[in-house]
């Protein structure tokens, strides 16, 4: 079966050559019976995450990246798993905050248990969490508001570390809109609206201490706000 992995990336020259050759180990180790590809999808970078990753290519036959002009975790993400489509269709955040340990429970989860989408929790009883407590507390706020709005009904909506099906890419990945950060809502909002089966898996995540957010809050808050109303009348 394939399996594609994809890392949405911007500006990322710090830790993207580790993250390779973190992920690379673990999938040569641990995915022997699938055929797997990672995908570098760069949405606007601008220091040096372009030239490291094509030096990596001459070292990982089974790497690639693309580079977008403009930011947009979700543009990047669908256009890899549009472009590179697999049995199974993962992306991860690029600092690997979640333990890979748990990539093949996302690929059961899609393979075996015949799930469409496959979904990292921080919040489950016996994950392992350690984040600071405003933002563990803004993130559970955020959950709370898409319970009431779209009747989700998983526990961690943001949590960088998904796993789709086939199905999926062909049939829910083209009605999503966003091409931001609220890609992760849209992607689980459209996909409980469309009666598609959902599977959380409690994860070890780690906030990354040294690393500063490329989020400005009050103005993701605002644009999220919007986002949410536009989707809510989307799907009236």
């Amino acid at each position: 079966m394939k399996i594609s992995l994809v890392l949405p990336t911007y500006n990322e020259e710090k830790i993207i050559s580790q993250t390779i050759d973190q992920i690379f180990d673990f999938c040569q180790k641990n995915l022997t019976d699938h055929q797997w590809l990672i995908i570098v999808a760069d949405n606007g970078s601008t220091d040096q995450t372009m030239e490291i990753v094509k030096e990596k290519k001459e070292v990982y036959s089974n790497l690639k990246y693309f580079h977008l002009n403009d930011p947009g975790k979700g543009a990047a993400i669908k256009k890899a798993w549009q472009d590179y489509p697999a049995e199974v269709n993962i992306f991860m955040d690029a600092d690997l905050s979640t333990d890979l340990k748990f990539i093949p429970l996302l690929i059961k989860a899609i393979l075996d248990e015949k799930y469409e989408l496959a979904v990292g929790t921080r919040y489950a009883k016996t994950s392992q969490l350690q984040r600071s407590f405003l933002r563990s507390l803004l993130s559970q706020g955020y959950n709370l508001i898409l319970k009431i709005f779209f009747q989700l009904k998983v526990s961690d909506v943001h949590c960088g570390f998904k796993a789709v099906s086939s199905k999926m890419v062909q049939e829910i990945i083209p009605r999503i809109k966003n091409n931001g950060l609220f890609f992760d809502t849209e992607l689980l909002a459209l996909t409980s609206r469309y009666h598609f089966s959902i599977k959380e898996i409690p994860v070890n995540w780690q906030e990354q201490a040294d690393r500063k957010t490329k989020i400005k809050l009050v103005d993701t808050a605002l644009n999220y706000l919007k986002e949410i109303i536009k989707l809510k009348w989307r799907l009236k």
